[in-house]
């Protein structure tokens, strides 16, 4: 039987690095021609992969794009490279809008979102095709995305997902729920440019203060932030689970929400507070990456919550809108999983949970990721 891989006609090179312990090392000289994929059990082998990473001046991960090495390590059951947005090499993206970041090479996009309102390398103004640059198709969040790169005359197949919906096969949610409403606030909300301890504690923004006789509620402020380690994505992740409603103004705090099937509500800097907008009609209210986002897995509709930044929540109010308008989204990731560029190593529709057994092998290759 053909892979997926096989089926598309699609390739994503796999390099050969000899130091597993250093995954941001220099892949094999340029001009090396693919290799076929190896046995799954060498693990001299590694996919070398763009996401929005860590670096001098930004050491902490955000948790949505550090979901992105994960899950392709954890679907492929191979260790990740971190590899450049401008490069002549080949290489995969995955979660994140990043797709108008890249320029050379040939890129392969799985679930990957595109802004349209910036340039290539996320320079100034409208997006428009690299020079020297080859794009592999395979899947996009969603149709805003896809529609984009359409219109510049690129053939996209009408598949769509967010990779952050398979992390509930990864990540085993909390087993117990300690707050009544988890509020995910964006990366861009943070006042501080400390650790991720310290950033939510004293929000400027008035709509995330709370008076004192909401601390018997439980509403926790989140944040995406997290120390770049397995371990603290892994506890993030059990903390945002254990909120039985979330609020939030993060797509990716949307996104696990959604795939964990916990209630929840798009929370944006917008007046009128509950209403049920369409995703297909642009409007200031639904931003860009969430309408791509909810349209990719055909929701068309979905109830909102906004509230300007100079106003108090009214947090139980909130709270009541959430339990009378959320229901689950009832979407099939078949197609989209069918459309992941590499041979499955982990099927997360059908193998049991990955990290269900402590001792998973996996985790020792997802604990070299260099977030």
């Amino acid at each position: 039987m053909q892979t997926p891989f096989q089926r598309l006609h699609k390739r994503v090179v796999v390099e050969h690095v000899t130091n597993l312990l250093n995954p941001r090392a220099p892949l094999a000289p340029a001009g090396k021609k693919s290799r076929a994929l190896p046995p799954l059990a060498d693990n001299d082998w590694v996919v070398p992969l763009t996401w929005a990473g860590t670096n001098s001046q930004h050491p902490y991960a955000n948790l949505g794009d550090a979901l992105s090495p994960i899950v392709v390590s954890a679907l492929s059951g191979l260790p990740i490279a971190y590899h450049r947005f401008e490069s002549s090499r080949e290489r995969m993206a995955a979660v994140g809008t990043i797709a108008h970041k890249f320029a050379g090479g040939t890129v392969h996009f799985w679930g990957t979102g595109l802004n349209p309102w910036r340039g290539v390398m996320d320079t100034p103004g409208r997006y428009e095709l690299p020079p020297n640059t080859t794009f592999e198709l395979h899947a996009m969040r969603g149709p805003a995305s896809a529609n984009h790169l359409r219109r510049r005359g690129l053939e996209v197949p009408e598949v769509y997902g967010d990779p952050v919906w398979f992390t509930p096969k990864i990540f085993p949610a909390a087993t117990e729920k300690r707050y009544e409403l988890g509020v995910i606030l964006h990366v861009a909300e943070l006042h501080d440019a400390g650790g991720p301890d310290e950033l939510p504690q004293i929000p400027k923004i008035k709509r995330y203060q709370m008076p004192s006789s909401l601390k018997e509620e439980q509403v926790k402020l989140l944040t995406t932030v997290t120390e770049p380690t397995l371990d603290s994505i892994e506890a993030q992740i059990r903390e945002i689970t254990a909120c039985k409603r979330i609020a939030s103004t993060s797509l990716h705090g949307l996104v696990l929400a959604e795939a964990y099937g916990i209630p929840c509500v798009y929370l944006p800097y917008a007046a009128g507070q509950g209403q049920t907008v369409s995703m297909i009609k642009k409007t200031s209210a639904v931003d860009y990456r969430m309408r791509d986002f909810y349209l990719g897995l055909g929701v068309k509709q979905r109830f909102i919550f906004g509230q300007m930044p100079d106003e108090p929540t009214p947090w139980r109010a909130l709270i009541q809108a959430i339990d009378r308008h959320w229901t689950p989204i009832d979407w099939s990731p078949e197609a989209f999983l069918d459309a992941f560029p590499l041979p499955l190593a982990f099927n997360p529709l059908n193998d049991p949970p990955l990290f269900e057994q402590p001792e998973s092998p996996q985790r020792s290759i997802l604990s070299r990721i260099r977030f």
